[in-house]
Protein backbone atom coordinates (compact mmCIF):
# COMPACT_ATOMS: atom_id res chain seq x y z
CA UNK A 1 0.00 0.00 0.00
CA UNK A 2 1.08 3.57 -0.62
CA UNK A 3 0.98 6.20 2.07
CA UNK A 4 -1.52 9.05 1.87
CA UNK A 5 1.24 11.43 0.79
CA UNK A 6 2.53 9.00 -1.85
CA UNK A 7 -0.97 8.45 -3.21
CA UNK A 8 -1.60 12.19 -3.58
CA UNK A 9 1.81 12.73 -5.19
CA UNK A 10 1.19 9.87 -7.64
CA UNK A 11 -2.24 11.23 -8.58
CA UNK A 12 -0.74 14.71 -9.04
CA UNK A 13 1.98 13.21 -11.25
CA UNK A 14 -0.63 11.85 -13.66
CA UNK A 15 -2.94 14.85 -13.37
CA UNK A 16 -5.83 13.29 -11.45
CA UNK A 17 -7.61 15.78 -9.22
CA UNK A 18 -10.01 14.91 -6.45
CA UNK A 19 -10.60 11.78 -4.40
CA UNK A 20 -10.65 8.64 -6.60
CA UNK A 21 -13.29 5.98 -5.97
CA UNK A 22 -12.82 2.28 -6.81
CA UNK A 23 -15.23 2.11 -9.75
CA UNK A 24 -14.88 1.35 -13.46
CA UNK A 25 -15.01 4.96 -14.66
CA UNK A 26 -12.22 6.00 -12.33
CA UNK A 27 -10.15 2.94 -13.28
CA UNK A 28 -10.28 3.82 -16.97
CA UNK A 29 -9.44 7.44 -16.25
CA UNK A 30 -6.42 6.44 -14.15
CA UNK A 31 -5.15 4.16 -16.94
CA UNK A 32 -5.59 6.89 -19.56
CA UNK A 33 -3.92 9.60 -17.50
CA UNK A 34 -1.01 7.33 -16.58
CA UNK A 35 -0.38 6.50 -20.24
CA UNK A 36 -0.44 10.22 -21.06
CA UNK A 37 1.92 11.20 -18.25
CA UNK A 38 4.54 8.55 -17.46
CA UNK A 39 6.51 7.13 -20.39
CA UNK A 40 7.49 3.54 -20.87
CA UNK A 41 11.28 3.79 -21.11
CA UNK A 42 14.49 1.80 -20.85
CA UNK A 43 16.97 4.68 -21.00
CA UNK A 44 18.25 4.23 -17.46
CA UNK A 45 18.59 0.46 -17.85
CA UNK A 46 20.39 0.76 -21.21
CA UNK A 47 22.84 3.43 -20.10
CA UNK A 48 23.70 2.14 -16.62
CA UNK A 49 23.31 -1.61 -17.07
CA UNK A 50 21.79 -1.80 -13.60
CA UNK A 51 19.13 -4.31 -12.60
CA UNK A 52 15.87 -2.37 -12.11
CA UNK A 53 14.68 -2.49 -8.51
CA UNK A 54 11.18 -3.80 -7.90
CA UNK A 55 11.00 -2.24 -4.45
CA UNK A 56 7.88 -0.07 -4.30
CA UNK A 57 9.60 2.91 -2.67
CA UNK A 58 12.43 2.85 -5.23
CA UNK A 59 9.98 2.73 -8.14
CA UNK A 60 7.93 5.53 -6.57
CA UNK A 61 11.03 7.70 -6.27
CA UNK A 62 11.93 7.15 -9.92
CA UNK A 63 8.46 7.54 -11.48
CA UNK A 64 6.91 10.13 -9.20
CA UNK A 65 9.62 12.06 -7.34
CA UNK A 66 12.23 12.13 -10.13
CA UNK A 67 9.53 12.17 -12.86
CA UNK A 68 11.20 9.46 -14.91
CA UNK A 69 9.60 6.40 -16.51
CA UNK A 70 10.09 2.66 -16.44
CA UNK A 71 9.21 -0.63 -18.04
CA UNK A 72 6.35 -3.02 -17.29
CA UNK A 73 7.82 -4.71 -14.23
CA UNK A 74 8.20 -1.29 -12.61
CA UNK A 75 5.23 0.62 -14.00
CA UNK A 76 2.48 -1.96 -13.54
CA UNK A 77 3.73 -2.88 -10.08
CA UNK A 78 3.49 0.70 -8.85
CA UNK A 79 0.12 1.12 -10.56
CA UNK A 80 -1.16 -1.98 -8.73
CA UNK A 81 -0.06 -0.41 -5.45
CA UNK A 82 -1.98 2.76 -6.30
CA UNK A 83 -5.13 0.81 -7.20
CA UNK A 84 -4.93 -1.33 -4.07
CA UNK A 85 -4.54 1.78 -1.93
CA UNK A 86 -7.62 3.33 -3.54
CA UNK A 87 -9.59 0.17 -2.75
CA UNK A 88 -9.56 -1.92 -5.93
CA UNK A 89 -9.34 -5.72 -5.92
CA UNK A 90 -6.18 -5.92 -8.04
CA UNK A 91 -3.46 -8.47 -8.77
CA UNK A 92 -0.61 -9.03 -11.21
CA UNK A 93 -0.92 -11.23 -14.28
CA UNK A 94 1.50 -13.20 -16.43
CA UNK A 95 1.38 -11.85 -19.98
CA UNK A 96 3.15 -12.05 -23.31
CA UNK A 97 3.58 -9.25 -25.82
CA UNK A 98 2.47 -10.32 -29.31
CA UNK A 99 2.09 -7.15 -31.42
CA UNK A 100 0.58 -9.08 -34.33
CA UNK A 101 3.62 -11.31 -34.86
CA UNK A 102 3.36 -14.94 -35.87
CA UNK A 103 4.43 -17.72 -33.52
CA UNK A 104 4.42 -17.97 -29.74
CA UNK A 105 6.22 -15.38 -27.67
CA UNK A 106 7.62 -16.20 -24.24
CA UNK A 107 5.90 -14.79 -21.17
CA UNK A 108 7.61 -11.40 -21.03
CA UNK A 109 5.23 -8.89 -19.48
CA UNK A 110 3.60 -8.03 -16.16
CA UNK A 111 -0.07 -7.28 -16.60
CA UNK A 112 -2.74 -5.99 -14.21
CA UNK A 113 -6.13 -7.59 -13.51
CA UNK A 114 -8.84 -5.75 -11.58
CA UNK A 115 -12.05 -7.41 -10.38
CA UNK A 116 -15.14 -5.20 -10.14
CA UNK A 117 -18.56 -6.68 -9.29
CA UNK A 118 -17.40 -10.16 -10.38
CA UNK A 119 -16.14 -8.85 -13.76
CA UNK A 120 -12.44 -8.93 -14.59
CA UNK A 121 -10.66 -6.07 -16.35
CA UNK A 122 -7.19 -5.64 -17.81
CA UNK A 123 -5.79 -2.27 -16.70
CA UNK A 124 -2.34 -1.95 -18.26
CA UNK A 125 -0.05 1.09 -18.06
CA UNK A 126 3.26 -0.70 -18.67
CA UNK A 127 3.02 -1.97 -22.22
CA UNK A 128 4.75 0.83 -24.05
CA UNK A 129 2.55 0.57 -27.11
CA UNK A 130 -1.02 0.46 -28.40
CA UNK A 131 -2.85 -0.93 -25.39
CA UNK A 132 -6.32 0.41 -24.52
CA UNK A 133 -6.36 3.87 -22.94
CA UNK A 134 -8.67 2.51 -20.27
CA UNK A 135 -9.82 -0.72 -18.64
CA UNK A 136 -10.93 -3.49 -21.00
CA UNK A 137 -13.38 -6.07 -19.69
CA UNK A 138 -12.27 -9.68 -20.05
CA UNK A 139 -15.52 -10.77 -21.64
CA UNK A 140 -15.27 -12.66 -24.91
CA UNK A 141 -17.70 -11.20 -27.42
CA UNK A 142 -18.36 -7.69 -28.65
CA UNK A 143 -15.69 -5.17 -29.56
CA UNK A 144 -15.14 -2.48 -26.94
CA UNK A 145 -14.66 1.18 -27.83
CA UNK A 146 -12.10 2.69 -25.46
CA UNK A 147 -11.09 6.33 -25.86
CA UNK A 148 -11.94 6.27 -29.55
CA UNK A 149 -10.09 3.01 -30.30
CA UNK A 150 -11.64 -0.41 -30.88
CA UNK A 151 -10.46 -3.46 -28.95
CA UNK A 152 -11.68 -6.93 -28.07
CA UNK A 153 -10.84 -9.39 -25.32
CA UNK A 154 -11.07 -12.94 -26.70
CA UNK A 155 -10.85 -16.04 -24.51
CA UNK A 156 -8.34 -18.67 -25.65
CA UNK A 157 -9.00 -21.22 -22.91
CA UNK A 158 -9.97 -21.29 -19.24
CA UNK A 159 -7.08 -18.99 -18.26
CA UNK A 160 -5.67 -17.14 -21.28
CA UNK A 161 -7.12 -14.10 -23.04
CA UNK A 162 -6.12 -12.27 -26.22
CA UNK A 163 -6.28 -8.47 -26.30
CA UNK A 164 -6.95 -7.56 -29.93
CA UNK A 165 -6.80 -4.13 -31.53
CA UNK A 166 -8.91 -3.19 -34.54
CA UNK A 167 -7.43 -0.63 -36.93
CA UNK A 168 -8.79 0.99 -40.07
CA UNK A 169 -5.31 1.89 -41.27
CA UNK A 170 -3.70 0.31 -44.34
CA UNK A 171 -0.54 -0.10 -42.23
CA UNK A 172 0.01 -0.42 -38.53
CA UNK A 173 0.40 3.01 -36.94
CA UNK A 174 2.77 1.77 -34.26
CA UNK A 175 6.18 0.10 -34.56
CA UNK A 176 5.37 -2.68 -37.01
CA UNK A 177 4.49 -1.93 -40.60
CA UNK A 178 2.42 -5.02 -41.45
CA UNK A 179 -0.87 -4.02 -43.15
CA UNK A 180 -3.50 -5.53 -40.83
CA UNK A 181 -7.04 -4.76 -39.71
CA UNK A 182 -7.10 -6.76 -36.48
CA UNK A 183 -4.12 -8.02 -34.56
CA UNK A 184 -3.34 -9.50 -31.18
CA UNK A 185 -1.41 -7.01 -29.06
CA UNK A 186 -1.14 -8.95 -25.80
CA UNK A 187 -1.99 -12.32 -24.30
CA UNK A 188 -3.02 -12.27 -20.63
CA UNK A 189 -3.33 -15.12 -18.12
CA UNK A 190 -6.06 -14.82 -15.49
CA UNK A 191 -4.57 -17.51 -13.22
CA UNK A 192 -3.40 -16.18 -9.85
CA UNK A 193 0.33 -15.45 -9.46
CA UNK A 194 2.45 -13.81 -6.78
CA UNK A 195 4.45 -10.61 -6.87
CA UNK A 196 7.68 -12.58 -6.37
CA UNK A 197 7.04 -14.51 -9.60
CA UNK A 198 8.26 -11.49 -11.57
CA UNK A 199 11.69 -11.20 -9.93
CA UNK A 200 13.39 -13.69 -12.26
CA UNK A 201 11.63 -12.20 -15.31
CA UNK A 202 12.92 -8.77 -14.35
CA UNK A 203 16.47 -10.14 -14.13
CA UNK A 204 16.19 -11.95 -17.47
CA UNK A 205 14.69 -9.06 -19.45
CA UNK A 206 17.17 -6.51 -18.10
CA UNK A 207 20.23 -8.66 -18.88
CA UNK A 208 22.61 -8.06 -21.82
CA UNK A 209 21.13 -9.48 -25.00
CA UNK A 210 17.57 -8.46 -24.16
CA UNK A 211 15.71 -5.85 -26.18
CA UNK A 212 15.21 -3.60 -23.16
CA UNK A 213 18.84 -3.61 -22.05
CA UNK A 214 20.38 -3.33 -25.52
CA UNK A 215 18.25 -0.46 -26.85
CA UNK A 216 16.85 2.89 -25.79
CA UNK A 217 13.09 2.43 -26.01
CA UNK A 218 10.62 5.16 -25.08
CA UNK A 219 6.89 5.42 -25.69
CA UNK A 220 4.22 7.87 -24.54
CA UNK A 221 0.59 8.26 -25.48
CA UNK A 222 -0.51 11.78 -26.49
CA UNK A 223 -4.06 13.13 -26.73
CA UNK A 224 -4.03 12.55 -30.51
CA UNK A 225 -1.40 9.88 -31.06
CA UNK A 226 1.88 8.49 -29.76
CA UNK A 227 5.50 9.44 -29.33
CA UNK A 228 8.11 6.74 -29.76
CA UNK A 229 11.90 6.61 -29.66
CA UNK A 230 14.22 3.74 -30.45
CA UNK A 231 17.92 4.53 -30.08
CA UNK A 232 18.55 7.48 -32.41
CA UNK A 233 15.14 7.56 -34.14
CA UNK A 234 12.23 9.64 -32.84
CA UNK A 235 8.78 8.89 -34.26
CA UNK A 236 5.85 11.25 -33.81
CA UNK A 237 2.35 10.02 -34.67
CA UNK A 238 -0.21 12.78 -34.47
CA UNK A 239 -3.77 12.70 -35.84
CA UNK A 240 -2.89 9.92 -38.27
CA UNK A 241 0.29 11.59 -39.53
CA UNK A 242 3.73 10.09 -38.95
CA UNK A 243 6.98 12.05 -38.66
CA UNK A 244 10.39 10.37 -38.27
CA UNK A 245 13.39 12.34 -36.99
CA UNK A 246 16.97 11.07 -36.94
CA UNK A 247 18.91 12.08 -33.81
CA UNK A 248 22.58 12.33 -34.72
CA UNK A 249 24.17 12.62 -31.28
CA UNK A 250 23.74 11.79 -27.61
CA UNK A 251 23.01 15.47 -27.01
CA UNK A 252 20.21 15.36 -29.60
CA UNK A 253 18.78 12.23 -27.97
CA UNK A 254 18.80 13.86 -24.55
CA UNK A 255 17.14 16.98 -25.93
CA UNK A 256 14.39 14.84 -27.51
CA UNK A 257 13.89 12.98 -24.23
CA UNK A 258 13.41 16.29 -22.41
CA UNK A 259 11.24 17.99 -25.02
CA UNK A 260 8.93 15.14 -26.00
CA UNK A 261 8.88 12.82 -22.99
CA UNK A 262 9.74 15.09 -20.05
CA UNK A 263 12.74 12.92 -19.15
CA UNK A 264 15.80 14.68 -17.76
CA UNK A 265 18.78 12.43 -18.51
Amino acid sequence: MLTTAQTRAYLDRIGYAGDPQPDRETLSELVRLHQLSIPFETVRMHRTGELPSLDTDVIFDLLVTQRLGGYCFEMNKLFEELLATIGYDVRPALSRVVRGREGRMPINHRGVIVTLDDDMFSADVGFGGPMPAGAIMLSSGDDQMIAGELYAAVRDDHAWWRIERVTQASADLFDDEAPVRRQVELELCSAAVEDIDFDSMNMYFSAPGSLFRDHVLVNLRTPNGYLGMRDNVLTIRESGQKTVIELDSREAQDAALREHFGLAY
